[in-house]
């Protein structure tokens, strides 16, 4: 087999199309062309192209997945999720994370324990439970962190006096402020501890 074209997409520079015997092969970084000093009418086997592929997708994975997150820390299952969709074939995403782990860009521990610290703030811990392990932190991780939350009933106290500023104390605002505090994921006792300060038994 012989390469017969590499041209430059129009809509990326960075990238080229190989063409082998005249045909459309595939799409190739254009730092992969370079490091393998590959030219047009240069013979080439199955097996280096295969190489070829895997290397080039393999840099263009791990570029879309730095750059993500460069904006904002993800878990490891959140980066899988985001190259799954990109089109990447399970050799190059499961081989991107490897190394973003081991160079400490995905920590999913960091991830959970930043995570629970700014959370608990505005949430209890069965939302925030169920958010990490939806984004596919292991419940070892989550149990740790969780149970280092503290003032869970303060945080309730506080975020409830905000949101009954300016309302009737009646029994329609008090099932108003029981949904409010549950979808916030506090815990039933710490709900209606902190009712129970607010109003006046029913």
């Amino acid at each position: 087999m012989k390469i017969t074209k590499i041209e430059i997409q129009k809509k990326d520079k960075n990238r080229v199309n190989l063409f082998i015997d005249n045909e459309f092969y595939s799409g190739l970084s254009l730092e992969s062309v370079i490091k393998n000093h590959l030219k047009e009418d240069q013979d080439i086997s199955n097996h280096q192209l295969e190489f070829l592929k895997n290397e080039s997708e393999f840099s263009v994975a791990y570029t879309k997945a730095g750059n993500i997150l460069s904006k904002m820390q993800k878990t490891e299952k959140e980066v899988k999720d985001y190259l799954f969709k990109k089109g990447f074939e399970a050799q190059v995403v499961f081989g991107v994370v490897d190394k973003l782990k081991s160079l400490g860009y995905i920590n999913d521990a960091t991830y959970a324990k930043n995570f629970v610290k700014v959370k608990s703030r505005k949430c209890g811990g069965k939302k925030i439970t169920f958010e990490l392990s939806r984004k596919g932190v292991k419940d070892n991780l989550i149990n740790e962190n969780i149970e280092k939350i503290q003032n869970s009933k303060q945080t309730a106290e506080k975020l409830l006096e905000k949101y009954l500023k300016n309302k009737e104390r009646d029994i329609k605002t008090k099932q108003k402020a029981y949904r409010f505090l549950f979808s916030r994921g506090f815990d039933g006792d710490d709900v209606f501890a902190v009712l129970n300060k607010f109003f006046k038994e029913e």
